[in-house]
Parts: C-alpha cells; sequence; structure tokens
C-alpha cells in the first residue's frame, strides 16, 4: 500500500480485477496479468466470487498470474534468504491454486537490484524478469531493452526493460510509438512490451485504452501489435 489506507488496498484489488473481468466479456483480445500472491489471497478471502472467475479466465490463459512472489518487494535492502522466502511462499500458493508455477519475475517498481537474484530466479524456476526503473535513470542511461543479466554464480535470466519507459502507460499513441522507437536492441530484438493500465490508484486497463488500441492496429507509422 502507498498513500492510503491498508484497508483500500484490498478494495482496489476487487475493482481493478473485477473491471478487467467484465472487460474480457466485450473485448476478447484482452489478456490481464496480476502479480503477488498477496493479492490474490486477499481476493480469495474478502472476493469469493470473483476470485472463482478469476480462476476461471485463468484456465482460458486471459488472467495470468505473473511473478512467482508473494509481494512486489524492494530489490536492495532484503537479504539473500528474504529474497528465497519470497519466491517459495509465492511460487507455492501459484502452484496449489492455479496448477503452475509463475516462469516469469515481475518487478517494475523497484530502484536498484541485488546481485543475487539471477541465482535466486533460477532456483525458484524462473527463466525471465521483466522490471522498469533503471530506464528512468536521468545520468546514467542503460543501453539495453531486452539482454541476459549474469549474476554473481554465472546463473542468467533473460530480462526486458519495456521501451515505452512506464508501466503505467494510457495506451497513447506517443507510448505506442515510443515503444518501437525508443526501443534499444534493434537488430536482436523485434518484440516488445507494453504496460497499460491504471496501477497506483488502482483500475487496470480502460474501456478507452482497448478502443484506442483496436484503432492504432496497422496504422502506417507505428508497430504493429
Amino acid at each position: 500500500a502507498w498513500l492510503w489506507p491498508y484497508g483500500e488496498t484490498i478494495r482496489k484489488c476487487a475493482r481493478s480485477w473485477s473491471s478487467a473481468i467484465r472487460l474480457m466479456e466485450d473485448y476478447p483480445e484482452l489478456v490481464f496479468v496480476a502479480s503477488q500472491a498477496q493479492q490474490y489471497e486477499w481476493v480469495k478471502q474478502n472476493y469469493p466470487a470473483l476470485y472463482s472467475q478469476v480462476k476461471a479466465r485463468a484456465s482460458e490463459g486471459r488472467f495470468i498470474p505473473v511473478g512467482g512472489t508473494w509481494v512486489e518487494m524492494d530489490g536492495n535492502l532484503p537479504s539473500g534468504e528474504s529474497f528465497v522466502r519470497q519466491f517459495l511462499i509465492g511460487q507455492r500458493f501459484f502452484k496449489a491454486e492455479f496448477g503452475s508455477y509463475c516462469e516469469e519475475f515481475w518487478l517494475p517498481d523497484t530502484f536498484g537490484y541485488s546481485a543475487q537474484l539471477p541465482q535466486v530466479m533460477k532456483s525458484a524456476g524462473i527463466r525471465h524478469f521483466l522490471t522498469q526503473k533503471l530506464s528512468w535513470n536521468l545520468t546514467n542511461k542503460f543501453p539495453h531493452s531486452t539482454f541476459y543479466w549474469e549474476g554473481i554464480d554465472g546463473s542468467r535470466c533473460l530480462v526486458h526493460f519495456p521501451p515505452a519507459d512506464t508501466y503505467g502507460s494510457d495506451a497513447s499513441v506517443h507510448d505506442v510509438h515510443k515503444s518501437e522507437t525508443n526501443m534499444k536492441d534493434k537488430g536482436r530484438s523485434s518484440q516488445s512490451l507494453l504496460l497499460y493500465g491504471y496501477g497506483d490508484g488502482g483500475g487496470g486497463p480502460t474501456e478507452d485504452m482497448l478502443e484506442r488500441l483496436k484503432r492504432m492496429r496497422n496504422v502506417e507509422g507505428l508497430p504493429k501489435f
């Protein structure tokens, strides 16, 4: 929770996820991802009917649990033991509730990363890592959007920084276009992610965003998606 009461975080989960479930009825192409096992546990306990719908959509591949951890934790200060327990308890939950482990670590909103994370991720069955904030550095611009990160022990994972430089896009023409123009690994990679939807305040994607994206398909000068 950030800048609002603890209980409001639980209500934000319910509002965001129920909105996404409703939008799936009108937009069959919509696929929604959500991280943090704690959020799923809250919805399961407080909104069981909604949780049943989440599980139904998850079985269709349209509501995708990501991250593998209990919460999106800080990436600098926790000990190795703390990182391990995040994945241990998170992955155990996702396996029990959804029948599979997450293969991607989802941590867009942290200001740094421990060098031991690739080793911890590998031990938890994680193959990919999505993050964002390092790309916001105004002094030392990071030179890649998609690359392999090698940890202290030689463990490697494939990392992606969405080139639109945001994890709360409003699906604007500007952000879609920036996803192509700011892609730093052209020639080695031809794909990137655009993370759209309201985040901090909750809400997720909206109908306006989805309609904008529909209108931008196959538009000259914009990337294909």
